[in-house]
């Protein structure tokens, strides 16, 4: 429970990771009682490399400017002491719409395992994977030791919430599958792509491919498959949009949906249990992409009309290919 309302307290911090949320706020839009709230922020204390918590004085002044800057507007409430909660930068982290916190058809002890759960997952994915596992079945110790929970206690949870239909048990681990638990913040090409294949593997009850690999130091580097395969749905999507309003035959489409709606179902009517970025390359580029070098893609969207006008420019490490540009409005 304190996962859960850990991060209830984070989603209502300012700019400078503060937040003073009351615990009355708290009780009301968690719908949990005075000794329950007060007993886990005692329990949150503990987390120290997380979170520092102050309690202080609206009485005050130097207590109330501080308060007021956490806020954000001068305080105004009753003059009992109130905690600050001040988060500090995390070293590894995911993303979770705020929303999630608020949801009625989930319980609160399950939301709250669920975020402890996501912890556990591989960098850019909603993976969890377990070493030492028998017959390709999960290890419940191992995910038990991580949470510093019982076995049982995960056992029973992890069973909850595959009747909820927010997890599913893969080869040697679990997925998450609620989408509250975001892959990334759908900025860039790479995420758009990687977004629709790892949604169309789950659509077809597979296990999507990683995000990221690993240097012989340890650092996270994302997969040439996907750094390879991107440029190129880029550019079918161009020419497909290029096509549409030449020949006026179909409609343009927004990138994600040819993505989801063309591509993806026309290339893979079936998927093997475990699909790795070699599959996909050799699927979509059709070359032994094993001696290839990744291609990069600068690209530049205009918004302001109906179909984006798109600039591309496709570049290899070894020469500088001519930029292509497609104007969809003509």
């Amino acid at each position: 429970m304190e996962a859960l309302l850990l991060y209830y307290i984070r989603t209502k911090c300012n700019k400078e990771c503060a937040s003073a949320i009351g615990e009355k706020k708290m009780q009301e839009e968690l719908n949990l009682s005075e000794s329950t709230v007060e007993g886990y922020i005692g329990k949150l204390k503990e987390y120290k490399s997380i979170l520092s918590i102050r309690t202080l004085n609206p009485n005050n002044e130097e207590d109330k400017k501080e308060i007021d800057k956490a806020l954000g507007v001068p305080y105004e409430g009753d003059q009992r002491k109130k905690n600050l909660y001040y988060f500090h930068e995390p070293e590894r982290f995911y993303f979770l719409n705020p929303q999630f916190i608020c949801r009625t058809d989930i319980e609160n002890e399950i939301k709250g395992f669920l975020i402890r759960l996501a912890c556990l997952c591989d960098i850019g994915t909603t993976k969890i994977y377990t070493p030492n596992c028998r017959k390709e079945k999960a290890n419940i110790k191992f995910i038990a030791d991580n949470l510093k929970m019982s076995r049982g206690k995960v056992k029973s949870s992890l069973s909850r919430c595959e009747d909820l239909g927010l997890i599913r048990a893969i080869p040697r681990g679990y997925i998450i599958l609620e989408d509250s638990f975001l892959l990334n913040l759908n900025g860039t090409l790479e995420d758009k792509v990687y977004n629709s294949i790892y949604k169309y593997c789950l659509e077809k009850e597979v296990v999507p491919p990683n995000r990221y690999e690993f240097s012989n130091k340890g650092n996270p580097m994302e997969c040439d498959g996907l750094l390879m395969c991107a440029p190129y749905i880029f550019d079918w999507w161009n020419i497909y949009n290029a096509k549409a309003v030449r020949f006026k035959e179909y409609s343009p489409l927004m990138f994600e949906v040819y993505i989801n709606d063309i591509l993806l179902p026309k290339r893979f009517s079936t998927l093997p249990q475990e699909p790795h970025w070699e599959y996909f390359k050799k699927a979509f580029l059709n070359i032994n992409t094993k001696t290839r070098k990744p291609q990069i893609v600068e690209m530049c969207i205009n918004n302001e009309s109906e179909y984006p006008f798109i600039a591309a420019r496709s570049i290899y490490p070894e020469k500088l290919q001519k930029s292509v540009v497609w104007d969809c409005d003509d």
